[in-house]
């Protein structure tokens, strides 16, 4: 029988990813949700929490910074009073955006962790 974790520690802070894929369906109000998967924010989702995935659906109410190593999908109906910073990010129209937006490889995390160390050309 194998085993997956649930969760592990970041190597570079030391706070609890989960490694599910995340769908929120109501109310969540918390300082952080991150996964190393995919993380979804449905219709009726408010999420008062800053947001950490590999790709993040938002289709929902969302109220603090989202962080994608991936993409940003935003949907027609979502509202959005937060940074973003993605590799790719695309928004439907009707949606609605407040907030500053850093796209692109050099505004992940882990790229300017790489350009630090010098690997960031390669």
């Amino acid at each position: 029988m194998a085993f997956q974790a649930k969760s592990v520690s970041c190597k570079h802070c030391n706070g609890r990813v989960i490694c599910e894929r995340l769908d929120i369906k109501d109310y969540v109000a918390v300082r952080a949700l991150r996964t190393a998967n995919t993380m979804r924010l449905r219709k009726k989702a408010i999420v008062n929490a800053a947001l950490w995935a590999e790709q993040i659906d938002i289709e929902g109410r969302l109220t603090g910074d989202a962080i994608s190593l991936g993409a940003i999908h935003v949907k027609r109906k979502a509202q959005i009073r937060g940074n973003l910073r993605a590799r790719t990010l695309s928004v439907e129209e009707g949606a609605s955006l407040v907030g500053e937006m850093r796209i692109g490889r050099r505004h992940i995390p882990e790229w300017e962790r790489e350009v630090a160390d010098g690997a960031g050309d390669r």
